[in-house]
C-alpha cells in the first residue's frame, strides 16, 4: 500500500518534464521560420553599402582640385534604384553619378568625389545618397585640407632671340620667382624642337620671395623663323605658367655679305682664303670651308646689327699663304 505514493511521485515528475519541453518549442518556431521584415531592420538598412563611410582627399591647393574614386554596392537580393546624391557644403562634389541609377542585386558602381577647396584649412562635409524600394539613405563623410599656395612668376615673360643663323646656338637667361608662398615646380616643357631648356633640376621648391635661374638655348636647323612656348607645371595657383620665345631667322637673301677682290699677280696661285673678325685688326677666323678658286665669296652667316672685318689671302701650289690683304669693314643693317 505504501508503494502507490512513490509511483505517483515519479509520474508527476515525468509529466512536469514533458510540459516544460512543450512550452519551449512554440517559442522557438516563430524565430526560425518567420523573419522580421520591418523597415528598420539591419538587413534593410544595409542593402546599399559603400567601401568606406569616411573618405579622405588629402591636402589640395586652394583654387585647384583633387579627385578620388568611390564605389557603392547593392548588397540586397533585389534591384535597387539610387535616386539622389546631395552634398552638404561647397568644397566637395559628386562626378560621374548619373541619376536615377538602378543597381542589380550584387552590382557595384564607381564614381568620383571632387575636392575643390575655396579657403585654407580643414574641410569636412558629407554626401547623402538616397535610394528607393526599399527607401534608405547612405551617408559618406568627406574630409580634406585646403592649402594656400603662392604665385609662380617667370621673367622675362617673353624672350626674343633676335636674328639667328642656321647652326649657331643662342642662349638666353630667365628666372622663376615664388610670390606669396613657396612654390614647387614639378615639370617643364618647351614646344619648339629647336629650343632647349637648361639650368633647372626638377622638381624644385622655391621659397617665398626667392628665385631660381634657367636658360633657353636656340639652335636653328633651317632658315625659317621660329616660335615656342615654355610651360612650367607647379602647385602654384597660376599653374601652368608660360613664357613665349621667338626668333627671327637670318635668311640668305636678307643678311649676307658678298666679297670680291682682284686676282693676285704672283705666279702659281691656286686659290684664296677668306678671314673674318668681330674686331678691327683681328684676330681673324677663316670662314671658307675649301680653298676658293675664284675672286668672289658670299658670307651668309652674318647677323643684323653686327659689324664685321674681312681680309683675304692668296695660296700658291706649294700651299704657301700670302700676307693678309687690306682689311674691309661691313656693317649689317
Amino acid at each position: 500500500m505504501l508503494l502507490l505514493p512513490q509511483c505517483n511521485a515519479r509520474a508527476f515528475l515525468r509529466l512536469t518534464f514533458c510540459m516544460t519541453v512543450l512550452c519551449i518549442l512554440p517559442a522557438l518556431a516563430p524565430a526560425e521560420n518567420q523573419p522580421v521584415r520591418s523597415s528598420g531592420s539591419h538587413a534593410a538598412r544595409t542593402q546599399l553599402t559603400c567601401v568606406t563611410t569616411k573618405l579622405q582627399l588629402g591636402e589640395v591647393a586652394v583654387g585647384q582640385t583633387s579627385h578620388k574614386p568611390i564605389s557603392i554596392t547593392n548588397n540586397g537580393g533585389t534591384p535597387l534604384t539610387v535616386l539622389s546624391a546631395t552634398s552638404i557644403g561647397t568644397d566637395f562634389s559628386v562626378n560621374g553619378l548619373d541619376l536615377p541609377l538602378t543597381l542589380a542585386a550584387g552590382e557595384t558602381f564607381t564614381f568620383e568625389i571632387t575636392f575643390a577647396p575655396e579657403r585654407s584649412g580643414p574641410a569636412q562635409e558629407s554626401i547623402s545618397i538616397a535610394a528607393g524600394t526599399p527607401e534608405e539613405t547612405l551617408s559618406i563623410q568627406l574630409a580634406g585640407t585646403g592649402k594656400v599656395t603662392g604665385q609662380l612668376q617667370v621673367t622675362p615673360t617673353a624672350i626674343d632671340f633676335g636674328d639667328a643663323s642656321v647652326g649657331s646656338a643662342r642662349t638666353q637667361k630667365g628666372q622663376l620667382i615664388a610670390n606669396g608662398s613657396s612654390v614647387t615646380v614639378s615639370s617643364a616643357t618647351i614646344s619648339g624642337e629647336d629650343f632647349r631648356l637648361g639650368g633647372l633640376s626638377l622638381p624644385v621648391t622655391i621659397p617665398a620671395g626667392h628665385s631660381v635661374p634657367f636658360t633657353v638655348t636656340f639652335v636653328p636647323r633651317d632658315n625659317r623663323s621660329a616660335a615656342a612656348i615654355l610651360s612650367f607645371s607647379s602647385d602654384a595657383q597660376n599653374s601652368r605658367t608660360e613664357q613665349a620665345a621667338t626668333v627671327r631667322m637670318a635668311g640668305a637673301a636678307r643678311h649676307e655679305v658678298q666679297l670680291s677682290w682682284k686676282a693676285s699677280t704672283s705666279k702659281h696661285i691656286v686659290g684664296y682664303n677668306v678671314y673674318r673678325s668681330n674686331r678691327s685688326g683681328g684676330p681673324y677666323k677663316k670662314i671658307n670651308d675649301a680653298l676658293d678658286l675664284n675672286t668672289r665669296f658670299t658670307d651668309s652667316t652674318v647677323n643684323a646689327g653686327k659689324k664685321y672685318y674681312y681680309v683675304a689671302t692668296a695660296v700658291n701650289s706649294k700651299k704657301r699663304e700670302s700676307h693678309h690683304s687690306k682689311q674691309i669693314q661691313v656693317v649689317i643693317p
